[in-house]
């Protein structure tokens, strides 16, 4: 570092340039209190020297810090903070465990960043280390042990802590719910409210559906959350643990004898969470047969939306037969035939959700049912 100091003083600008720093000082405050300065590339001293490395980014370019994002600032930062750790706990005998708490550390860092980080934060495999983590992210939730979960909610004036451990899942079922809290669907641990339902028709068309009664349901803090199948007892103890109001919307699915699976499945729910009460006083709410067809015969408003939808996803002759019905009910079997020849449920929920259409009965009392939690 004395040969580099010395090869960059030896340039007669730099010279020129100390010489008018001193200069300048002295006729600033007189030659007895000026004080004597010099242009270095860095310290001699090895030990000032090495307190005067810093961090720089972007390899060969050796951007400095303050030039990078605060996603890339904060990444640094607890990756610095990690390491600072380890080394602490091999080195200090006197440490034999660390509890790091992190605020919100989801500002400015991407989702895949915050999956991948928080990932490794909360190992719980870690057996020197705990960490505990608040945050607003679903993203950060769906990489953390739904065990660990504890939701902090606005009961009156106080604030009340739920611990999901508390429901009595076993091991299978909490690792179904681990499955299921991936980032789209992790949603449910913040939401005020819960609509549990079958699949992802419910889904998409449930907001459209709640427009129609002057509900927005973001402002309710009302979140749907597609089950992708009628196994509700599981999501109902989740929310339950955790201390979030839920309902549950399910099909009717009357078999040939007409007996409705759907009401078997609602009072085996009620007697799970240990009521005897009915269903829709506990927020379970059933319909006729399934809810494509449910919307179809639940409002006569429905006919022209839901017959215009499947016209334009369905190729010839599908198009003809939808046009022949003149109108009237097909029936539950011919209408939803049709609907698997125009690309299945999904497509034709997503199309429908584009025009006006009325929601049948139950869905209006599941969606006032949480209104009033």
């Amino acid at each position: 570092m004395r040969e580099a100091n010395k090869q960059l003083n030896d340039l007669e600008e730099v010279k020129e340039l100390g010489r008018s720093i001193g200069d300048r000082l002295v006729e600033m405050v007189g030659p007895n209190q000026a004080i004597h300065t010099e242009l270095a590339v860095a310290p001699d001293d090895p030990l000032r020297l090495i307190r005067s490395m810093r961090v720089f980014v972007d390899g060969d370019a050796h951007r400095s810090l303050s030039s990078a994002s605060l996603g890339t600032l904060n990444v640094l930062y607890l990756a610095l903070h990690e390491l600072g750790l380890d080394i602490r706990l091999v080195d200090d005998s006197d440490i034999a465990h660390v509890v790091m708490a992190i605020e919100e550390p989801e500002a400015h860092l991407h989702p895949h960043l915050q999956r991948l980080i928080f990932r490794r934060v909360l190992d719980d495999k870690l057996k020197t280390r705990t960490a505990v983590v608040t945050t607003q992210s679903p993203h950060i939730a769906s990489v953390a042990d739904p065990k660990s979960l504890v939701a902090l909610r606005t009961v009156g004036n106080q604030t009340v802590a739920a611990a999901a451990q508390s429901a009595s899942l076993n091991r299978a079922e909490w690792d179904d719910i681990a499955r299921y809290l991936d980032a789209t669907r992790a949603e449910l641990v913040f939401a005020r409210r819960v609509l549990l339902v079958e699949g992802f028709a419910e889904q998409v068309l449930l907001p459209k559906l709640a427009e129609s009664l002057d509900m927005d349901l973001d402002k309710l803090g009302i979140s749907v959350c597609a089950i992708h199948g009628t196994h509700f007892g599981v999501y109902a103890q989740f929310c339950e643990a955790l201390g979030i109001p839920w309902a549950v919307v399910t099909d009717g699915d009357i078999s040939k004898n007409g007996v409705s699976h759907g009401e078997a499945r609602a009072r085996a729910l009620v007697e799970l969470l240990g009521n005897a009460s009915e269903p829709a006083e506990h927020g379970i709410f059933v319909g006729y047969r399934t809810f494509e067809y449910d919307l179809l015969v639940g409002s006569a408003d429905n006919i022209t939306p839901c017959f215009s939808t499947l016209a334009e996803l369905c190729a010839d002759p599908s198009v003809e037969v939808v046009q022949s019905w003149g109108g009237n009910d097909p029936g539950h079997d011919h209408f939803m035939r049709m609907i698997n020849n125009a690309g299945g449920k999904g497509g034709y929920a997503q199309r429908l959700a584009l025009r006006q259409v009325q929601p049948p009965e139950y869905v209006i009392n599941a969606l006032r049912y949480l209104e009033q939690q």
